[in-house]
């Protein structure tokens, strides 16, 4: 997620850890050469990265030191089979730095780590650890992978044409540069037996604001005829309003300009986020509050109206993706969320160039050093929650491992909502 956030960050130049056998680095964000020889001061260096830039330790439940004592020997071990002449291989690394990581509270976290003295008959030299995705993959409702939802998803959208009276169906498909990918939009005007209308819009990434502020993107027409039947149909005509986050792997936090401040007559403050400003475990920032203006070009109060939004999201709704359901439930009084709990990575990640600015986030680069880890910048406070590893919990549960992995049950609760909303 991205935000140009103003970050007044004290950095303090003295280690207070207890562990002194590897150099320490005092910008948790440091991407300058690195030397380690050993299993054991790869391990040592990744402990002290994560003690001192970790945001979570707060709600995060691993006894990190216990972590230390418990494998350092291990990694130890690993260092003498190597001295001997026999080989390490990755299986055996594997296994171990999924125990370390494995249990961490931070969704967004992926830790990629090289063999540093790669095994003869090893494939692969990479060790790639995502404590989220462990955590997830536990849970009984989980299905698959974001990719494999996304390209089902849009096999379903082929069809609903003929299963649901589509006044308007538009797709488009557009180049985000800033994200490097690109992002599919696809928006329907849903007709009820009454005449009454729902426009629906789906996206698999949350890229509304790089799209909507280029009227030459592929995508800015599609997101315009969706705002604008939002805001300009009738009251007698509109019957409410859907946002599907199902599959949507996150993005631009800016995107809360449109699919909150659309809606706000005054300025509101919609969660709190802080950083890491010391090497401390616990020595974080103030919290900072994060407020949405109105819009001005497009503007509706569906709360003096009255007028249903509601937003559907799945285990495989992830970082913005979740954290929109999350905010406009705190400050939208006619929000309602359907669906599954989401995945549960609710921190903002800052762009890379700034994270030397503070004690938090990304760092290690796996093609020049051995490692890359990369972790949340911030911890999100919202309706005066931390819910990272937990996310957004529906107003009513509907998942699709009790239909037959169809998608459809999740929209048709939708759609019944509005038409019975009072």
């Amino acid at each position: 997620m991205k935000r140009n956030i103003i970050i007044l960050a004290i950095i303090t130049l003295i280690f207070s850890g207890c562990r002194k056998e590897a150099d320490y680095h005092p910008y948790i964000g440091e991407t300058g050469d690195l030397a380690y020889d050993s299993y054991s001061t790869q391990f040592e260096f990744l402990w002290k990265c994560i003690s001192t830039g970790y945001v979570f330790w707060d709600v995060d439940e691993t006894d990190w030191d216990a972590v230390y004592d418990e494998y350092m020997p291990k990694f130890n071990a690993l260092d003498a089979m190597h001295d001997a002449g026999q080989e390490v291989m990755l299986a055996e690394l594997d296994t171990l730095y999924q125990d370390v990581f494995g249990g961490m509270k931070d969704h967004h976290m992926t830790v990629v780590l090289r063999n540093l003295f790669p095994a003869t008959d090893d494939n692969t030299q990479y060790v790639v650890v995502r404590p989220g995705q462990m955590e997830v993959e536990k849970r009984d409702y989980y299905i698959e992978s974001r990719s494999e939802e996304q390209t089902k998803l849009i096999a379903f959208f082929g069809h609903m044409e003929t299963e649901y009276d589509i006044e308007v169906h538009e797709t488009a498909t557009a180049n985000v540069e800033e994200l490097g990918t690109s992002v599919t939009y696809q928006y329907f005007l849903i007709k009820l037996a009454d005449g009454r209308k729902i426009p629906y819009l789906w996206q698999s990434m949350a890229a509304l604001t790089p799209v909507l502020r280029d009227t030459t993107s592929a995508g800015y027409p599609l997101l315009s005829h969706w705002l604008t039947a939002i805001t300009e149909t009738p009251r007698e005509q509109l019957a409410g309003i859907i946002l599907d986050n199902r599959a949507n792997s996150g993005g631009y936090q800016d995107d809360l300009d449109y699919l909150i401040g659309t809606y706000l007559n005054e300025r509101t403050e919609i969660l709190k986020t802080r950083y890491k400003e010391g090497p401390g475990r616990y020595e974080h920032s103030v919290w900072t509050p994060y407020y949405i203006d109105p819009q001005t070009r497009y503007h509706r109060d569906i709360t003096a109206e009255n007028i249903p939004y509601v937003i559907i999201c799945d285990i495989n709704s992830v970082s913005m993706a979740e954290i929109e359901p999350l905010t406009i439930k705190a400050v939208l009084p006619t929000s309602y969320v359907i669906g599954e709990r989401t995945f549960g990575g609710t921190g903002p990640l800052q762009p890379t160039s700034s994270i030397d600015l503070n004690y938090g986030g990304p760092f290690g680069n796996y093609t020049t050093m051995h490692h890359y880890v990369y972790t949340s910048t911030f911890e999100a406070q919202i309706g005066g929650k931390v819910l990272e590893g937990i996310g957004c919990t529906p107003d009513q549960t509907v998942l699709r491992k009790d239909h037959n992995d169809d998608f459809r049950p999740q929209l048709d609760a939708a759609i019944e909502y509005i038409i019975n909303y009072k």
